[in-house]
């Protein structure tokens, strides 16, 4: 990948990462301050399973900052693009729709039936 697309990949990736770190800031403050006990029985049933949605996505947001860093960290080393297995490269269509991708199509192929390998 051209040196000006790999630098406008890592601004995106690097927009996406703060947009998502900031949106968790925020929901973790609005947790904070919403915090009263419902009496009814159904109310705090909905309450909980809010509660166990909100920290679903949480989980969803924590894996995506994760694997956010770690393609910013590759572009930095030198090595996005390259693919984790067979060391080949990904093609530029494959990281531009997902930057995030640590497979090449045949590798990731493999890996989803084990019996092609």
């Amino acid at each position: 990948m051209r040196p000006e697309k790999l630098r406008r990949v890592k601004k995106i990736l690097l927009y996406k990462l703060n947009h998502i770190q900031f949106k968790i800031g925020r929901s973790d403050f609005q947790q904070e301050v919403h915090h009263d006990n419902p009496a009814d029985v159904m109310d705090k049933a909905s309450r909980e399973f809010d509660q166990y949605m909100e920290l679903m996505i949480k989980g969803r947001e924590r894996f995506l900052i994760k694997e956010l860093q770690e393609a910013i960290m590759r572009i930095d080393q030198g090595i996005f693009g390259v693919c984790e297995v067979c060391e080949g490269r990904i093609s530029e269509r494959r990281l531009l729709a997902l930057p995030t991708s640590r497979l090449c199509m045949v590798c990731l192929e493999k890996r989803k039936d084990p019996q092609a390998a």
